[in-house]
Order: structure tokens, then C-alpha cells, then sequence
């Protein structure tokens, strides 16, 4: 820098004597970092001092960088004790009871060990912040069930009606709002907050949601149709096909044909049993896996149908979750593992008998 500088100078002036040219090539005297150029040497005053960065580009990728960075590890208690701050009271259920499900935000999955050592596919949702906003009653609105609040969501992006909804009901903002039928026995006080321990682990629950966008998509991809064979067996460009559409005589595609065309986000639902529960952050393992991206919102409620039988040896918190005042409870509880080794397996001869 120093000799380009010297020789910019040089071409816009004439040609000068030897000292000249030492003048230019001479080091300017360098500053402390701390110090302060006068305005009449630099113009307007200044302040040479680094800053927490080393560099601006150091800075810049702190800046990308900031969303992949992960929390701290948080300090996971092994029990708690719960004040129960509502007059919510513990029922008897009832033929025909039917407790309220929950909203919960799909954080993503993980794989979970069980005591016998068998590996567990598990996806984790969040109940965050899950707040009841309103009593439906049959008097007023003909039907029965509770409006319930999930997540937050700024002010600036909602409706007055529903800042007034959550006004009434001495919460924050929520992100995704919605009702679910329930019993008269299982009505729940407004402002009263949702936890995990609504469930039991190894209770069967109804799970629904949304599935991920997928685009245009094949038969193969869509319906999960076996395709055609190779080239080997003398077909030809048509591997991934459907085949045959319908019969020769009607000469039409009937309506609602299994066929390529676009394929989500459609509503899903499906069975999943409650794995593990963690009371500190309101997560809940459930196995198998759940529809929708991450961060989308799923809806839980107890098994229905025939799958409700499997909770008939579970006593479940009717109507919700009540604290006994001075006892401990366990922040993290698991479902129970098997009785039998899934690893132990019979043995059987190497070879049968007449081999």
C-alpha cells in the first residue's frame, strides 16, 4: 500500500527531487487505538476503538449465525410442588364424561430408550402457554365445550373481539385458538392454564393436524401404488405409473380416482400413545410420528372409538389435573416398561426335526 500510494502520488505531480520521494515513501507515525485524530488533521473528530468484534465480518456471521445457536441446557428438577391457585375440584367420571383436549405446537422427533433398553420413535409437542378463554354452554350457545388459547401472538395482529375475549380472561395474545366438546362434569374455569399433566404416559390419545405441502406427486408417492416393472421385463417408460384407469366400455375416470394430482397439506389423524411427559416445560412424547411441519399446530384428546378401550385400566384426571396441596409430584414421568423382555426370544433348534 505504502509503494502504490508513492507512486499515485508521483503520477499527479511532476517529478520532484530525490527528498521528495523519500517524503512519500517515509511511514506515517501510527496511532494508539485509544487515541483521539484531531478535526484538523482528519476533518471531523473520530474515535479509533475496536469494538467487541475483532472485525466486521465476524460481526456479520454473529448476525447469521444467531438463529442456529442453541439455549443452555435447562436444570430439569426431579419433583415439584404444585399450588393449586383455582377451585377446581376432582370428579367421579361418568358414563358419557368426555374431558377437553389440547392444543400443542409440534417441536419436532427424537428416539427415547425404555427401561428393557427398546428404542422408541417419539415426536415432542409443546403446550405453550394453553389458556382457557371460554365456556360454551347449551343455555347460551346451544352446545357444550371450551375455547382454548394457545402460544402468543402481538397485539398488533388481532381482531378487537378477540382482544376483548382475552381481556375477559386475564391472558396474553394467543397464536391459534380453538374449541373442544366437552361434558358438563368437565368444565373448566376461565384463565385456567393447561399443563402436560392433563395426560397420563401410556394412555392412548386422538392426535390431528395438517400434513405437509407436498406439490404435484405421483401415484406411486401419493397412493403408494407398486409401479411398473423394468426395462429388463420389456417395459418401457412406464415404471411410475398407475396403469390401467377404469374399464373399456364406461369410457370415463370415475370421480375421486387414486391418480397422480397434488398431493397436501390435507387434514390428518391418527392414534399415538403418550410415551413420557416433562411437567418443567410442558413437553409431551408421544410415539410415532405426527403430521405438519415443525412448529405447526396439532390437536390431542383421549382415544375414541374402540382405541378408548386401552385407557380402561388408566385412571384419568377428570376434569383435568388437580395438585393435592404439600405433595411432591415428579416433573418427568414415563410409561410403564413392558412386564415381558421384548429381547428375549425363544429359542429354536438349528435344525427341525426329519431335516
Amino acid at each position: 500500500a505504502m509503494w502504490r500510494r508513492a507512486v499515485l502520488e508521483l503520477s499527479r505531480r511532476p517529478l520532484g527531487s530525490r527528498a521528495a520521494v523519500a517524503a512519500l515513501l517515509r511511514p506515517r507515525p501510527v496511532l494508539p487505538t485509544t487515541a483521539v485524530v484531531p478535526a484538523a488533521a482528519s476533518g471531523t473528530l473520530r474515535l479509533d476503538r475496536r469494538g467487541f468484534y475483532s472485525s466486521k465480518w465476524q460481526k456479520r456471521l454473529g448476525h447469521l449465525l444467531e438463529s442456529r445457536r442453541r439455549p443452555p441446557v435447562p436444570i430439569i428438577p426431579d419433583k415439584e410442588v404444585i399450588e393449586n391457585s383455582t377451585q377446581i375440584r376432582p370428579v367421579k367420571p361418568v358414563l358419557g364424561s368426555k374431558r377437553t383436549g389440547v392444543l400443542a405446537y409440534k417441536i419436532g422427533c427424537m428416539s427415547l430408550w425404555d427401561e428393557w433398553g427398546e428404542k422408541h420413535m417419539v415426536t415432542v409437542c409443546q403446550l405453550d402457554r394453553l389458556h382457557v378463554l371460554q365456556q360454551l354452554t347449551i343455555q347460551r350457545n346451544g352446545y357444550e365445550a371450551l375455547q382454548l388459547g394457545l402460544g402468543y401472538r402481538s397485539t398488533h395482529r388481532q381482531h378487537r373481539s378477540a382482544l376483548g375475549i382475552y381481556m375477559k380472561a386475564g391472558v396474553g395474545p394467543k397464536h391459534h385458538v380453538c374449541e373442544f366438546r366437552i361434558s358438563s362434569d368437565c368444565m373448566l374455569p376461565v384463565g385456567h392454564q393447561l399443563s402436560v399433566r392433563h395426560f397420563v404416559p401410556g394412555q392412548w390419545v386422538f392426535c390431528s393436524g395438517w400434513s405437509k405441502a407436498k406439490g404435484f406427486q405421483g401415484p406411486m408417492k401419493r397412493w403408494g401404488f407398486a409401479g411398473g416393472t423394468s426395462d429388463k421385463l420389456g417395459n418401457r417408460q412406464s415404471h411410475r405409473s398407475h396403469g390401467s384407469m377404469g374399464q373399456r366400455g364406461v369410457s370415463k375416470v370415475y370421480k375421486g380416482k387414486k391418480a397422480h394430482g397434488h398431493m397436501g397439506p390435507d387434514p390428518r389423524c391418527m392414534n399415538a400413545q403418550v410415551f413420557r411427559i416433562e411437567a418443567a416445560r410442558n413437553l409431551l412424547f408421544l410415539k410415532g410420528a405426527l403430521p405438519g411441519y415443525k412448529g405447526s399446530v396439532v390437536k390431542v384428546s383421549d382415544a375414541r372409538g374402540k382405541t378408548a378401550l386401552k385407557n380402561n385400566h388408566i385412571r384419568l384426571p377428570h376434569p383435568t389435573f388437580v395438585p393435592m396441596p404439600e405433595v411432591e409430584y415428579p416433573v418427568t414421568i414415563q410409561m410403564p416398561p413392558p412386564e415381558r423382555d421384548p429381547f428375549l426370544y425363544p429359542e429354536q433348534p438349528l435344525y427341525q426335526p426329519g431335516d
